[in-house]
């Protein structure tokens, strides 16, 4: 039997160190039915352990034990809206950036929304009068919460200096385009893009185009791969939409890619040339989950390496690597 002096790891499902604390709470929301028999039995086999004494006097205590389920309750319901945000922003291999905006605009209106509700949902209501408490004392700190959570959110988010660039690039989903009214048509508008301040007239009448195809978005669109098939009726406009659905949406992209060069830059491999390790990252990174669209970046990055291939001491890394996303033929 697992105790305190004979742990055992929870079994968490943390994929990022962002949203960990509250899939932790979860789980402590989950489990709490078990807390006051386990720290009662771990009390009674150490009855000199100071923070067991005080824990199991909590746990044991009605009133102390019920304010904590309801807290736990609470975060639980109303963190699932922040974890599913987080999850999304941290998405791999996926064009999201134009999608941003929008994901901001719904977690805004969602913070607010609390700020002042005196509404929390019958189940939570429930339990807090189950544990024969009065609602409206907790709703007080629930809205505090809300209050203190869109103060922190309005501090970094509203004024952060990439917003306008989420808000321009929403033009490069066709849904954005043509769910609006004809403000949302006007290429000057959206100058932050570069390409769009002084657009060339080709690039003028290809966004002519763009905005005259109505009939064409119904459901879901994959962003890449639209922007793919027009390449041949919009050049210019899909190479600009691929360079920008593409941009990394948060810091994690830089930080995952410094735990990458550390593995590739080993004590072992520190000559390297800066095509071959340009080459070698793009391998590294696009071995797990790539996209069908990815494979032509991946054949460069070989290309690239080609002559440290022929350095026995690289050949099993990239032969590994390329095998890996199914990229040598047998006859290869």
């Amino acid at each position: 039997m697992h105790g305190i002096f004979s742990p055992c790891k929870i079994p968490l499902y943390n994929k990022t160190h962002w949203n960990s604390w509250f899939r932790m709470v979860i789980y402590a929301k989950e489990h709490i039915i078990y807390w006051p028999s386990f720290f009662k039995e771990e009390f009674d086999n150490d009855k000199k352990h100071v923070i067991l004494m005080a824990i199991n006097s909590c746990l044991q205590n009605e009133k102390e034990s019920g304010i904590i389920t309801i807290y736990l309750n609470f975060i639980s319901f109303y963190a699932k809206e922040f974890i599913q945000d987080l999850d999304f922003f941290q998405q791999l291999n996926k064009p999201i950036f134009p999608l941003i905006e929008l994901q901001l605009q719904q977690l805004t209106s969602y913070i607010e929304m609390y700020r002042n509700s005196n509404d929390f949902g019958p189940s939570l209501e429930n339990l807090i009068i189950q544990l024969r408490f009065n609602p409206n004392d907790f709703y007080a700190i629930f809205r505090l919460a809300f209050e203190t959570a869109y103060s922190k959110f309005s501090a970094h988010i509203p004024n952060h200096p990439t917003r306008p660039l989420f808000h321009a690039c929403q033009v490069f989903d066709p849904r954005y385009i043509h769910a609006g009214d004809l403000l949302r048509k006007n290429i000057r508008q959206y100058n932050i893009i570069k390409e769009f301040a002084n657009p060339s007239d080709e690039l003028l009448r290809e966004w002519g185009i763009y905005c005259g195809l109505d009939n064409e978005f119904l459901g879901e669109i994959e962003l890449d791969q639209y922007w793919l098939n027009k390449a041949t009726q919009l050049p210019i406009l899909s190479n600009i939409a691929l360079d920008y659905i593409w941009l990394p949406i948060s810091s994690c992209t830089v930080e995952r890619s410094f735990s990458m060069y550390n593995s590739l830059l080993d004590n072992d491999r520190q000559s390297l040339s800066k095509d071959s390790l340009k080459g070698l990252s793009m391998l590294f990174g696009f071995q797990v989950g790539f996209q069908s669209t990815e494979i032509p970046k991946i054949r460069l990055a070989i290309q690239i390496i080609s002559e440290e291939w022929k350095k026995p001491s690289f050949i099993s890394l990239e032969l590994g690597l390329a095998s890996q996303v199914g990229l040598l033929s047998s006859e290869e």
